[in-house]
């Protein structure tokens, strides 16, 4: 575990950045300094003892009890009545994942055993490029790990045995670029600090993409720092489709909202800086309002323009479309959409998360406009964190996930001094999403949960 005590009160500290979170813990009345070495290790027993009790029991590296059942309620004192939110919870708490894979990682890793060649990566016809394929075919993901290469115009090269043609980052929520260091890839573009919830790939609008492909040029060599994680979605969407949520979402679908700012109107004060997400401009890759409203109708959204006297011209585009996503692959419908694009988005980014809910660039509503609850934010990531997979990366690694069967996230990252981690982003060819069919449910999605028979 890793702990980072904060002093709240005279009586009071807090345990924070563990997992699973800790809130308060009361240690003395009236203690002495923690200056005193024998009050500090006093303090560290009882936090160490709180975390043990607030810990599932983990047997053979497997989270046993992390989740409750669709249907049955937690049972703790550490949490409220529904079961879901813990006391005093407010905000979604990622997990990520139980400690246990939900399928055997030897499906989808490859460990090249630091001596993958050019001839490797470009002959299409290699060994390792037949045993990429393989893997990726079978499950939707391959994990190339221990390469040995340091170029990543070759890490780029080996993600595109699977990807193929590439496509441009058009209409996308963040503000990402193309970084000529990074083998002119896209870099992640959010924070280092921030966590990123799991989500696929641009599922807000009617254009996603097939494939997404992750280079990793530096990683952090510490514990879990800086892991990312992808989920099962097939495997989250069979569990929540068994909670009243996941019938909630079939019934209802989505509104997306956003709010890009002006380019225009760029702030000068650094802090007011760090409240810009996105603008307009660079979002629609257009300078003239009417162009970046051509481009967004064209993927289905619905534009207004607020004028704002300080912030210049602001563009709130709306788009209703279903939670889900009828995979042909798959031949079945599965839940494509997470709270990654509600507010919460921006719960730990720098800047962003001191502007109001109800101001952020981002928003999400259920399909008649009904606002989500506490309760059923952590619900969905909690179905995403049931199946979740770590990448632990190190330099060189690459890995290909395919964006419908795959939701990716991370935790936020603090890098120490000398510390580096930096990944690059390839988007694989374009995809039209066309939601669910109604002909594509399976009989358990249509089945009601047993918490509301």
């Amino acid at each position: 575990f890793r702990l980072q005590l904060v002093r709240a009160s005279p009586s009071i500290l807090i345990a924070t950045d563990v997992h699973p979170p800790i809130t308060m813990l009361e240690l003395l009345p009236q203690p002495p300094p923690l200056k005193s070495p024998g009050v500090l290790a006093s303090a560290l027993v009882v936090i160490l003892a709180a975390i043990a009790l607030a810990s599932p029991p983990v047997v053979g590296g497997a989270s046993t009890t992390s989740f409750g059942s669709p249907d049955v309620a937690a049972t703790s004192t550490s949490t409220t009545s529904s079961g879901i939110l813990r006391e005093g919870q407010i905000i979604v708490e990622p997990r990520w994942w139980t400690r246990q894979y939900p399928f055997d990682p030897a499906r989808f890793t490859i460990d090249g055993q630091g001596s993958i060649s050019k001839d490797d990566v470009y002959n299409p016809d290699s060994d390792l490029a037949h045993e990429i394929r393989t893997k990726y075919d079978d499950v939707g993901l391959v994990y190339i790990t221990n390469t040995g290469l340091t170029d990543m115009a070759d890490q780029r090269a080996l993600a595109r045995i699977i990807m193929g043609t590439e496509s441009e980052y058009e209409g996308g929520a963040n503000p990402r670029n193309r970084n000529s260091e990074l083998a002119n890839v896209y870099d992640i573009g959010a924070p280092i600090e921030a966590a990123l919830a799991y989500h696929h790939e641009m599922t807000y609008k009617s254009h996603s993409i097939e494939t997404l492909g992750f280079l990793c040029k530096h990683a952090v060599n510490r514990d879990d720092v800086g892991w990312s994680y992808v989920s099962d979605s097939v495997q989250a969407h069979d569990y929540i489709m068994q909670t009243p949520l996941g019938q909630k979402l079939k019934d209802k679908g989505l509104c997306f909202v956003r709010r890009m700012t002006d380019a225009t109107k760029e702030p000068t004060d650094e802090a007011d800086k760090a409240k810009i997400y996105n603008h307009w401009q660079k979002s629609w890759m257009a300078d003239d309002p009417e162009e970046a409203q051509k481009a967004a109708e064209a993927q289905g959204l619905t534009v207004e323009w607020v004028d704002h006297p300080e912030q210049g011209r602001l563009m709130l585009t709306k788009y209703y479309k279903s939670a889900f996503e009828y995979v042909p692959s798959l031949d079945r419908n599965i839940m494509v959409t997470s709270i990654a694009d509600d507010g919460e988005w921006f719960d730990n980014w720098p800047g962003i998360m001191d502007v109001p809910q109800e101001e952020r660039p981002l928003e999400m509503f259920f399909g008649d406009d009904e606002p989500f609850t506490l309760e059923e934010k952590q619900a969905w990531t909690d179905a995403y964190d049931r199946y979740g997979i770590p990448l632990k990366w190190q330099e060189g690694d690459v890995a290909v996930l395919d964006n419908m069967k795959y939701a990716h996230g991370r935790p936020g990252i603090h890098i120490l001094p000398g510390e580096q981690r930096e990944l690059g982003v390839v988007l694989g060819k374009h995809y039209d999403l066309h939601q669910h069919r109604e002909d594509k449910w399976t009989e358990s999605d249509n089945m009601l949960p047993k918490s509301v028979e």
